[in-house]
């Protein structure tokens, strides 16, 4: 009879130590899950724990940073709202087909602990526009999310804003520059256009067949997906 208390002791002991093993694994699963953002750089880009930069997947907001350009129509307002909703706060990453930009970056959707969704409301409140010249997860519904705003005339779409602003994105982002004997295009300031510098169109480029600096790093050639 004691033989068989003691087994089922040493039974349910086990058990008890195999859950309160799986608790706190759960736990620290979990713990790890969320970071915290310590600097928004702009719209679209945060910097967590760690020193990871993260660009927000399917967003792109007016710039704010680029030292070649004025801040774009927006771009303020846009960095002070995902400041207000994230910084100092815990996120948590979700991620797609590809984890990595071309410059090292955290591509990931963001939420934080209340479920907020920011990419998706950087979006909806007017600070941004969905990306397209890529499919991503949400692809569809941050289009939608877009229409929305602009029909709603919200944030950057509020007196035809939007529109400049996509305008004036446009054009900055398609004029890239080439040299007399060059087999590649550059952008603005890059170190090989001091012998000569031809401005061109990025389409024309591409046709051209001119290969991208891998030195400035300019845009590449792609065709943007439309509605």
């Amino acid at each position: 009879m004691m033989v068989g208390n003691c087994k089922s002791s040493k039974k349910a002991i086990n058990s008890l130590i195999i859950v309160l093993l799986w608790i706190l694994f759960s736990n620290a699963q979990s713990q790890e899950n969320w970071r915290t953002c310590v600097i928004v750089i702009d719209g679209d880009t945060i910097v967590l724990d760690g020193n990871e930069i993260v660009r927000l997947i399917g967003i792109d907001t007016p710039e704010t940073k680029d030292p070649r350009k004025p801040v774009q129509y927006y771009g303020r307002e846009a960095y002070e709202f995902t400041k207000r909703l994230v910084e100092g706060k815990k996120v948590r990453l979700a991620y797609d087909l590809d984890k990595k930009d071309k410059y090292g970056r955290t591509l990931a959707y963001v939420y934080l602990e209340d479920g907020t969704f920011l990419n998706a409301e950087v979006i909806k409140q007017g600070y941004g526009f969905a990306y397209r010249y890529f499919l991503f997860k949400y692809f569809d519904e941050f289009k939608q999310y877009e229409r929305e705003a602009r029909e709603n005339e919200i944030g950057l779409w509020s007196d035809g804003g939007g529109e400049k602003s996509q305008t004036a994105q446009k054009n900055e982002s398609n004029i890239v520059y080439i040299t007399r004997t060059g087999k590649k295009y550059h952008k603005e300031g890059c170190s090989y256009l001091r012998g000569s510098k031809i401005h061109i169109s990025l389409e024309e480029a591409c046709k051209r067949r001119y290969a991208p600096c891998s030195r400035c790093d300019p845009p590449e050639c792609k065709m943007s997906i439309r509605d």
